[in-house]
C-alpha cells in the first residue's frame, strides 16, 4: 500500500493530467484494483485475535488485541474523518445528481471520477496509518512527499525541455508557454506551485547533503517551469503561498534563505532557458547548458550548506568527486555545444515576445479577467434555475451555451467552487466548503505546536499545498484534472490522519493548562507514547468489539466503491470499443456491420446520446435505399423514436434537437417541427449555426403548410424567418462594449450565404422579389456547390417574376448542374404560380 497510495497519485500527471477520458478510464481500472485487494486483506487484520501458537511469530501487542484494536482504530478515524466525509457526501451527490442530470452520460462519468478521488483518500488515509510501527512515524509522510515532489519536479523537466527542443511532448507547449504534459500552462503552474512547496520543506528538513542537494536542484527546475508557464495567477499567488508556508515551519531562516536562492537565480536564468526567444524546434543546448549550470548550482551550494550544518565533518574524498563530476559535466556539456550548435540557436523565436510581455500587456490580463467574471455571471444564472440539486455532473459543459452572455466557448466555469455549484447544487457546494473550512481550523491548532509536534512542518506543508491548489481553483478550472484532483485529495487525506495522530498522541496526557506543560516536556513526550495510545483506546471505548458493525459498514461501503467504479468504467469503454469500430465500418461504407456495432455500443452505453443518434442517421439513410413504402414508414418510426431517446438523454444538445425537428417535418407532424426548433434555438441562441437551421426549417414548414391550402398560417411562419434572420444580423449590436469586445471575431453573427438563402426564399414566397434577390444573390457564394446550385434557381425565379429575362437561364443553368432539383423545382412552380 505504501507503494501503490502515493504512485496512483505520483503517475497521474504523465497521462495528459488525466483531463481526457480515456487516460481517467486506466486509472480508474488502477484505483478499483489496489482497493479491492486492500479491502480483502484489511479485515484479516481487523478480525485476527491470534489465538494460540498463530500469535508466536507476531509482536507482543498483536496476542492481546492491540493491533486489531489499533486497525480498528483506524477506520473509526477514517469514518469520522470530517474530510473523508465531505469527500465521500460530495461523490454521493454527484451519483444522485445522474438521476437529474441533462446529460446521463457526462453526469456518470463524473461520478465515476469522483469515486476514483474517494478511493484514493482511503488509500492515502490507510496507508499513513498502517505503516509498519517500528518505522519513524514521519517516514510515509516524508515519503509520499518525495514521490509527489519527484513527479512535479519530472513534469518541470519535462516542459522546459520541451521548450528546449530536446524532447517532444505532444501539446507540451502552447504561445510560448511551457505546458508539459498539462496541455495548459495554468494547470501546469498550479501543479507545480503545490510540488515546489513540497521540495522546499523536504530540501530544508533534509540534513543529508546528497539529498538536500538535489533537492534543491529540483526546487530551481520547479520555480523555472512555473516562470516559463507565464500563469499570471500564479505569480499573483505565489508570494501569499510562500509566507503562509513559511509560517508553520520551524527551520525559518534556512527555509528564507533557500527559497529566496531558487527563486531569484531561477528568474536570473529564465530569459536563457524558458523565454520565447530561446524556444526552439531543434535541440537548442545553449538554454540546456544554463538550465544545467543553475541546476549545478542550486543543487552543490545547497548541499555546501549541509554540510557545515553537520557536526562531524562530511568525508572530502566525497566532496572532492562531486566537485570533478560536476566540472566534468560542464566542461562536457559546453564541448557540445561549441562542437554541434546550430548558428541560428540562439535566434529568436518567430514570436519574437519577451518572458514579461504576457504579464505586461494590461488589455489582455483585463480581458481574461473579464471573460472570467461573465462566466461567473452565468454559473450563477444556472444555479439559481436549480440551486438545490444542480445540473448534473457535466452540467455545465452540457447546458452553458443556453445561459452565456456572449458567444464564447468555454466547457468548464474557470472556477472550480462554481463548478460543483452548477454540478451538485448548493449542497454540494456546501460539502466542497468544508474541507477548506477544517483546514484553517486545523492550521490555527497547527501553529500553536509547531514547535512541540515534530510532524507539525510536514503537516503543515501537506495543508499548505492543498490549499494552493484550491486557491487558484477559484480561478482556473485545475481540479478538472484528474492528476490535480489526485494530488489535492491525496494530501487532504495525508493531512487528515496526521492531525488525528497530533490529537492521540497529546490529548491522554493531561488536560487544561498541564497538557500545555506536558507538551513541552519532551522526556513525557517520548517515553509514556505506549501509556497514551493505550489510555486513548480505552477512553474512548475502542475494544475492537465495540465497533464491528461501523467497520463492517464502511468496508462494504469503500467495496461497493471500488466495484462500481470498475464495473462502471468497463461498461462506458466496452461501448467506446464498438463506436471505434462502427467508425471504421462507415469509413469503409460498410452500413450494415455500422448499424451492428452502433447497436452493440447503445447496449453497453444505454446513457450516451450519441448511440442513439448515430442509429438514427444510418436508418435515415437506409430509407433512401429502401423500395418498400412500409418498410420505409418503420425506419421512420424507428430512428424518430431513437433521436427522441437522445433528446432525452442529452436534452441540452441544439443537434439533437434540430434532428428530432427534421423528421417531425418529414413525419408532416408541422406544429412538433417548429416546437423542437423553436426549443433547438433558446439552447445555443449565439451561434450562427442555430439561426441557419431554424430559418431553413420554418421555410420547409411554411411550404407544407402552403401545399396544404394553409396560406395565411404560412405567411406567419415565413415571416418569423424573416425575424429570425434580422434577429441574427442585430443580435451582437444588442451587447453591452464591454462583451462586444470579448467577442472573437471568428464567430460574429453575420448574415451568411446559409442564413441568406432561407431569408431569400421567404422574402420571395410573400412577394418581396426586390428583397430575395438581395439576399439570394448572397446565397449564391456558398462555398457548397450543391447550395449554390440551390440558390441560383431560386434567384432565377425572383429574377423572373421581378421581369429580369436572364432568371430563366440561370434556372437552367442551376438544373442543369443538378438533376435532382428538379422536383424542387416542381414544387416552386405550384407555389409561385409557374
Amino acid at each position: 500500500m505504501a507503494v501503490f497510495a502515493p504512485g496512483l497519485v505520483g503517475l497521474a500527471p504523465f497521462f495528459r493530467g488525466l483531463i481526457f477520458e480515456r487516460e481517467m478510464s486506466v486509472h480508474h481500472y488502477l484505483a478499483a484494483v489496489v482497493s479491492m485487494l486492500v479491502l480483502i486483506l484489511l479485515p484479516c487484520r481487523l478480525f485476527n485475535k491470534c489465538p494460540g501458537p498463530a500469535c508466536s511469530g507476531l509482536k507482543p501487542e498483536s496476542a492481546d488485541g492491540t493491533a486489531n484494536k489499533r486497525y480498528q482504530l483506524l477506520l473509526r478515524q477514517l469514518a469520522t474523518s470530517p474530510f473523508f466525509l465531505a469527500l465521500a457526501a460530495l461523490t454521493i451527490l454527484y451519483g444522485l445528481s445522474f438521476f437529474q442530470a441533462i446529460n446521463a452520460r457526462e453526469a456518470l462519468f463524473t461520478w465515476l471520477r469522483h469515486l476514483d478521488y474517494l478511493l484514493c483518500f482511503v488509500l492515502v488515509f490507510l496507508a499513513t496509518g498502517i505503516w509498519e510501527k517500528g518505522r519513524p512515524q514521519a517516514a510515509f509522510g516524508r515519503w509520499s512527499l518525495t514521490v509527489f515532489a519527484c513527479s512535479g519536479t519530472i513534469v518541470a523537466a519535462g516542459g522546459i525541455l520541451t521548450g528546449q527542443g530536446i524532447v517532444s511532448i505532444q501539446g507540451g507547449i502552447i504561445f510560448g508557454r511551457l505546458c508539459s504534459t498539462f496541455l495548459y500552462p495554468n494547470s501546469m503552474a498550479a501543479y507545480l506551485m503545490a510540488t515546489v512547496l513540497m521540495v522546499i520543506h523536504l530540501a530544508t528538513q533534509n540534513t543529508r547533503p546528497l539529498k538536500a542537494g538535489v533537492l534543491a536542484g529540483m526546487g530551481f527546475l520547479t520555480f523555472l517551469a512555473i516562470i516559463g508557464s507565464q500563469s499570471r495567477g500564479i505569480w499573483t499567488m505565489l508570494p501569499l503561498i510562500l509566507v503562509l508556508l513559511l509560517l508553520g515551519q520551524t527551520a525559518r531562516k534556512k527555509m528564507i534563505l533557500l527559497t529566496a536562492g531558487l527563486l531569484g537565480l531561477a528568474v536570473i536564468l529564465s530569459s536563457f532557458t524558458v523565454a520565447p526567444q530561446v524556444q526552439e524546434i531543434q535541440p537548442n543546448w545553449c538554454a540546456f547548458l544554463w538550465t544545467l549550470a543553475g541546476c549545478l548550482i542550486s543543487g552543490t551550494t545547497w548541499a555546501a550548506c549541509a554540510v557545515r550544518q553537520q557536526k562531524k565533518p562530511y568525508s572530502k574524498k566525497v566532496i572532492s568527486m562531486i566537485a570533478a563530476s560536476c566540472l566534468i559535466l560542464i566542461v562536457a556539456a559546453g564541448a557540445a555545444l561549441i562542437n554541434h550548435r546550430p548558428p541560428d540557436a540562439l535566434a529568436p523565436a518567430s514570436t519574437g515576445k519577451t518572458l514579461t510581455s504576457r504579464i505586461t500587456d494590461t488589455g489582455m490580463v483585463e480581458n481574461s479577467f473579464q471573460a472570467r467574471l461573465v462566466y461567473y455571471a452565468d454559473a450563477l444564472r444556472m444555479v439559481k434555475a436549480r440551486p438545490l440539486l444542480g445540473w448534473g455532473g457535466g452540467g455545465w459543459k452540457s447546458g452553458y451555451p443556453a445561459y452565456q452572455s456572449y458567444n464564447y466557448t468555454s466547457t468548464t466555469v474557470h472556477n472550480h467552487f462554481l463548478q460543483v455549484w452548477v454540478e451538485t447544487g448548493t449542497i454540494g457546494l456546501m460539502m466542497f466548503i468544508i474541507p477548506f473550512l477544517f483546514l484553517f481550523r486545523s492550521f490555527w491548532h497547527l501553529y500553536s505546536i509547531r514547535t512541540t509536534y515534530a510532524l507539525a512542518p510536514e503537516t503543515w506543508t501537506a495543508g499548505t499545498a492543498a490549499l494552493a491548489l484550491g486557491m487558484h481553483a477559484v480561478i482556473d478550472f485545475d481540479l478538472s484534472f484528474g492528476s490535480i484532483a489526485l494530488l489535492f485529495w491525496a494530501l487532504l487525506a495525508l493531512f487528515a490522519y496526521r492531525e488525528v495522530a497530533e490529537h492521540i498522541a497529546s490529548a491522554p496526557y493531561l488536560s487544561g493548562s498541564n497538557r500545555t506543560s506536558t507538551r513541552m516536556n519532551s522526556h513525557l513526550h517520548s517515553t509514556s507514547a505506549a501509556t497514551a495510545k493505550k489510555n486513548f483506546y480505552g477512553r474512548n471505548g475502542y475494544t475492537g468489539l465495540d465497533t464491528p458493525g461501523l467497520t463492517l459498514l464502511l468496508l462494504l461501503f469503500l467495496s461497493l466503491a471500488s466495484i462500481c467504479l470498475a464495473a462502471g468504467t468497463f461498461t462506458l469503454r466496452a461501448a467506446v470499443a464498438k463506436a471505434q469500430a462502427y467508425t471504421l465500418a462507415v469509413q469503409k461504407g460498410d452500413e450494415k456491420t455500422a448499424l451492428e456495432y452502433i447497436r452493440a455500443a447503445s447496449r453497453w452505453d444505454r446513457w450516451s446520446a450519441q448511440y442513439p443518434s448515430a442509429q438514427a442517421y444510418l436508418l435515415i439513410a437506409e430509407i433512401g435505399h429502401e423500395p418498400d413504402q412500409q418498410a420505409k414508414r418503420a425506419l421512420a418510426l424507428a430512428s424518430l423514436d431513437l433521436v427522441r431517446r437522445a433528446v432525452q438523454l442529452d436534452s441540452y444538445n441544439p443537434e439533437h434537437r434540430f434532428l428530432l425537428a427534421r423528421l417531425y417535418l418529414a413525419n408532416g407532424q408541422l406544429e412538433e417541427t417548429l416546437s423542437e426548433a423553436a426549443q433547438a434555438k433558446t439552447l445555443q441562441p449565439w451561434l450562427i449555426n442555430t439561426y441557419e437551421e431554424i430559418a431553413s426549417i420554418y421555410v420547409n414548414v411554411a411550404v407544407q403548410q402552403f401545399l396544404r391550402g394553409q396560406k395565411e398560417t404560412a405567411g406567419i411562419t415565413l415571416r418569423q424567418a424573416l425575424a429570425i434572420t434580422h434577429e441574427a444580423i442585430t443580435k451582437q449590436d444588442t451587447l453591452p462594449p464591454r462583451l462586444i469586445s470579448l467577442w472573437e471575431s471568428e464567430s460574429a453573427l453575420s448574415l451568411t450565404p446559409a442564413l441568406a438563402l432561407p431569408a431569400g426564399q421567404s422574402a420571395l414566397l410573400l412577394g418581396d422579389y426586390n428583397q430575395a434577390r438581395g439576399f439570394l444573390t448572397l446565397a449564391c457564394q456558398a462555398e457548397d456547390q450543391k447550395a449554390q446550385a440551390v440558390a441560383q434557381l431560386w434567384l432565377g425565379i425572383a429574377m423572373q417574376k421581378s421581369g429580369d429575362l436572364s432568371g430563366a437561364t440561370l434556372q437552367e443553368k442551376a438544373r442543369r448542374t443538378y438533376p435532382e432539383l428538379e422536383s424542387e423545382y416542381a414544387v416552386i412552380k405550384i407555389l409561385m404560380g409557374l
